[in-house]
C-alpha cells in the first residue's frame, strides 16, 4: 500500500513549477455537488401535491417528469464517465454542474409542466451525468490509495447517503412554509459556491492519451439502460408479470389487461440492447479502437461483484428511504417536515461512521466492513418494518433508523475503494461512469418492487375485504375488485374518513372501511419493507466474493510523493 501521511487536508507536492493541488478544497467542491444531487433524488417527492397545484398539471405529469429525470440520469452515466477521459475530468464536472445550475434555475421558474421537464428532467439529468462519474473518477485519480482515498470517498459517500434522507426533510419545510420552487434556488446558490471554489483548484497538468467517443457504443448503452430502468419503473402500476390495466398508447390499447405486462418486454428488449453493446464494445477492444467502456475489467473480481453490491447497497437504500416516508405520512399522519425528522437519527449516524470508517480500514479488513455493513443494514430495515403499526411512537422507529445508518456508513467508503481502486488511474472515468450506472439501476428497483409489494398487498387485502362485505351487492363486488386492481392507492384513515363523510355513508360503515384501509396501508408497506430487507441479503452475498486482505496499491498507481494523475 502506498504511502498515506497526512489527511485529505494536506496539501500534495506537485512536480517541479506547478501549483499546488489543495486537496481539501477539491473535496469540498465534490462534496458540494454530490450532496444536492442526492438531494434532487428524493426531495420533489414531497412536493408533488404542491406543483401540481402551482403549475396547473396533474399528479400523473409530475410522477412523468420524475420518472424522466431518473431515465435521463441512468442513461447517460456511462457517456458522462467516458467524456472525462475526452474532455478531462475537471472539465467534465465543471460542465456538469454548471448545467445543472442552469437547469434547476429554469425548474425553479417554472410556468408549466414542459418548462419543468426541459430544466428538471433533462438538463439537471445530462448535469448529472456528467458530473457524477467525474467525482467518483476526481477521487479515485488525485487521492493516494489508502487511508486518504478511504476518507474521500467516505465524505462523498456520506454526502450522498445525506442528501438521500435530508430532502424530504428541507424540501418538505420548504414546501410547508415557503414553496418548492426555493428548493432549487438554494441548489442554484450551491452550484454558484461549487464553481467559484472550484476555481482555486489548481491540477498539475500530465500527459493524457487522447480518447475518442464511441457514438455507437454510447447509443446502445444509453438505449440498453433507458429500456431496463424504464421497464423496471413500470411494476408498480402494472405489476411484474401479468398487466393489472390495459396500457394504452397513441390511442389504442397496446396490451389488454391481464396480458404481459410491459416490464418484461422492456427490460428483455433492453438486456438484449446491452449484450450487442457488451459485443461491440469486445469488436472496438480487439480493433484497437476506443471503446466506450473496457469491458474487459468485468472480468476483475473486485470490479464484478463490486458493481453487484452496489446495486444492491441502493436497492435497499432506495427502496427505504420510499417506504418510511409514505408510511410516517400515510400512517401517522406527520408532515413531509416531521417525516424528514424521523429520519434524522440516521443521517446523524451515517455521518458519525463514515468519518471515522477510514482509520477502521487500517485494522480491518475493507471486505469485512462491508459485509457486516451490509448485514447491520439488513438488521436495521428489518427494525424498522416490525415498528409500522398504526400505533407506533417516534421512538420505536429510532433503534432501526441507527442500525440503519450504521450499516450504510460502513458500506459506502469501503466498497466505493475496493471497485475504484481495482483499476488503474487511467480507467477511473470508465469505472465511475458504470458504478454510478449500476447505482441508479439499484435505486429503480428498489423503489419499484417497494411500490409493487405495496400495491399487490393493498390489492389483495381490499379484495379479500370487499368479498367478506356483506353491504356490497354480490353482483358488484366483482366490479368493485376490478376497478382496486386498477387504482389502488396508499391513503390515510383521515383521506378515507373524510370522502365517506361526503359519501353521507352511516358511521358504522365509515369506521369499518377505515380499519380496512389502516390494515391493508400498514400490511402493504410493512411487506415491501421486508422484502426489501431480505432481497437486500443478495448484497452480503456478492461482499462475500469481494477480495479479502487489506486494499491493495493498483498496478498503475503513481509512486508515494509523486504528483498524482491529473483531473484537468
Amino acid at each position: 500500500m502506498a504511502s498515506t501521511s497526512g489527511s485529505a487536508a494536506a496539501v500534495t507536492k506537485p512536480a517541479a513549477g506547478a501549483t499546488a493541488l489543495p486537496l481539501k478544497l477539491i473535496l469540498v467542491a465534490l462534496c458540494m455537488a454530490q450532496f444536492i444531487n442526492a438531494y434532487d433524488t428524493t426531495a420533489m417527492n414531497v412536493a408533488v401535491t404542491s406543483v401540481v397545484k402551482s403549475l396547473d398539471t396533474t399528479v400523473s405529469g409530475v410522477q412523468s417528469a420524475l420518472v424522466l429525470y431518473s431515465l435521463v440520469m441512468a442513461s447517460f452515466m456511462l457517456i458522462g464517465g467516458k467524456l472525462g477521459d475526452v474532455w478531462g475530468r475537471r472539465t467534465t464536472f465543471t460542465l456538469g454542474i454548471s448545467m445543472y445550475g442552469v437547469g434547476a434555475l429554469i425548474t425553479a421558474f417554472s410556468m408549466g409542466l414542459p418548462m419543468m421537464i426541459f430544466g428538471w428532467s433533462l438538463l439537471e439529468g445530462l448535469g448529472s451525468a456528467l458530473m457524477i462519474p467525474a467525482i467518483f473518477a476526481i477521487v479515485g485519480t488525485i487521492y493516494p490509495a489508502g487511508k486518504q482515498r478511504v476518507a474521500a470517498f467516505a465524505a462523498v459517500g456520506a454526502m450522498a447517503a445525506m442528501g438521500a434522507a435530508l430532502g424530504p426533510l428541507i424540501c418538505g419545510f420548504l414546501t410547508t412554509y415557503a414553496t418548492w420552487r426555493v428548493s432549487f434556488l438554494l441548489e442554484v446558490c450551491v452550484v454558484i459556491a461549487t464553481l467559484l471554489l472550484s476555481t482555486r483548484i489548481k491540477v498539475p497538468k500530465q500527459p493524457r492519451p487522447k480518447a475518442r467517443l464511441d457514438y455507437l457504443g454510447a447509443f446502445l448503452s444509453a438505449l440498453g439502460l433507458a429500456l431496463v430502468v424504464l421497464g423496471v419503473l413500470q411494476a408498480s402500476k402494472y405489476g411484474w408479470t401479468a398487466a393489472r390495466v390495459p396500457v394504452v398508447g397513441w390511442g389504442r390499447t397496446l396490451i389488454p389487461e391481464d396480458g404481459i405486462s410491459p416490464v418484461i418486454p422492456f427490460v428483455v428488449a433492453g438486456v438484449v440492447v446491452l449484450l450487442l453493446f457488451a459485443l461491440w464494445e469486445r469488436h472496438m477492444l480487439r480493433a484497437g479502437k476506443d471503446a466506450l467502456l473496457n469491458i474487459t475489467m468485468l472480468k476483475n473480481r473486485a470490479v464484478l461483484f463490486g458493481l453487484l453490491a452496489i446495486i444492491a447497497f441502493m436497492f435497499m437504500q432506495a427502496g427505504f428511504l420510499f417506504v418510511g416516508p409514505v408510511f410516517m405520512q400515510m400512517a401517522l399522519g406527520y408532515t413531509a417536515f416531521h417525516s424528514g425528522l424521523l429520519i434524522l437519527p440516521m443521517t446523524v449516524m451515517i455521518i458519525i461512521v463514515a468519518t471515522r470508517v477510514s482509520k477502521l480500514t487500517q485494522i480491518v479488513a475493507p471486505k469485512l466492513i462491508v459485509q457486516i455493513g451490509m448485514l447491520v443494514f439488513v438488521a436495521g430495515i428489518l427494525l424498522v418494518a416490525m415498528e409500522l403499526k398504526a400505533t407506533a411512537e417516534q421512538w420505536a422507529f429510532l433503534p432501526g433508523m441507527i442500525v440503519s445508518g450504521i450499516g450504510i456508513g460502513l458500506i459506502n467508503a469501503p466498497l466505493m475503494n475496493i471497485t475504484q481502486g481495482a483499476v488503474p488511474a487511467k480507467e477511473q472515468s470508465e469505472i465511475s461512469g458504470l458504478s454510478r450506472a449500476m447505482s441508479n439501476l439499484g435505486g429503480a428497483f428498489g423503489t419499484a418492487v417497494a411500490g409493487a409489494v405495496l400495491m399487490s398487498t393493498l390489492i389483495a387485502t381490499f379484495s379479500g375485504a370487499v368479498q367478506q362485505f356483506n353491504g356490497i351487492p354480490q353482483s358488484e363486488k366483482a366490479v368493485v375488485i376490478h376497478d382496486l386492481r386498477k387504482d389502488a392507492q396508499t391513503v390515510s384513515n383521515a383521506q378515507v374518513a373524510a370522502y365517506l363523510k361526503s359519501k353521507n355513508e352511516p358511521a358504522p360503515l365509515a369506521e369499518k372501511f377505515v380499519q380496512f384501509n389502516q390494515e391493508a396501508r400498514n400490511k402493504g408497506l410493512q411487506n415491501a419493507l421486508i422484502a426489501i430487507g431480505v432481497l437486500g441479503l443478495f448484497g452480503f452475498v456478492m461482499s462475500c466474493f469481494l477480495p479479502g486482505g487489506k486494499s491493495k496499491k493498483p498496478a498503475a498507481e503513481p509512486e508515494a510523493n509523486a504528483p498524482p494523475a491529473s483531473a484537468s
